[in-house]
């Protein structure tokens, strides 16, 4: 089993748990379904998925006030035991998404 790990940042890489007081939403889909549904976490900007099988998968970052209100990201899984990690940098002035960093680690 896998992992996909979720965080938020802004243009300093620092934490962005929220704007004007609303946090993110993340979601995991599989074949056009949502499968999951985390919060990001109001301290350290992130959520997670774990122990998830091979597939494929789309996570979708949602927050109503950002540019745009929905991102969405496709993940192979194609080998057990790694943490792919996800992260979506803001301009937190503009409220704008400017790219998504993606890695992959072996899972301990």
């Amino acid at each position: 089993m896998s992992d996909i790990y979720v965080t938020i940042r802004n243009q300093e890489n620092h934490a962005l748990t929220s704007i004007d007081g609303i946090a993110f939403i993340t979601l995991l889909g599989q074949d056009g379904q949502a499968i999951a549904q985390e919060t990001v976490d109001l301290i350290h900007a992130d959520a997670g998925f774990d122990d998830l099988p091979i597939g494929q998968y789309t996570v979708v970052v949602k927050h109503e006030r950002v540019v745009p209100p929905a991102v969405t990201y496709d993940v192979t899984i194609s080998t057990n035991d790694k943490v792919i990690i996800l992260i979506f940098v803001y301009l937190e002035p503009a409220r704008v998404l400017l790219g998504i960093q993606a890695s992959v680690e072996k899972r301990l």
